[in-house]
């Protein structure tokens, strides 16, 4: 499952890595801030995915149509 992140860079897949994570010295909330920045972008994608393809109308019913 590790494997099918999409990382931007070498600081989220240091910042999802446990092995990274006790190694590296990290500022107080700087993994948070990446890991918020890696789902905020996870969910923009789906979301443009989704509103895109038109499944977002499927899903909400027929009084959406």
């Amino acid at each position: 499952m590790m494997g099918s992140r999409g990382y931007k860079g070498g600081d989220e897949c240091d910042a999802f890595s446990r092995q990274s994570q006790r190694i590296l010295l990290w500022k107080r909330g700087e993994v948070s801030a990446i890991k918020r920045r890696y789902w905020k972008r996870t969910r923009k994608t789906v979301h443009n995915d989704v509103s895109h393809t038109g499944i977002a109308a499927i899903a909400s019913g027929p009084e959406a149509l």
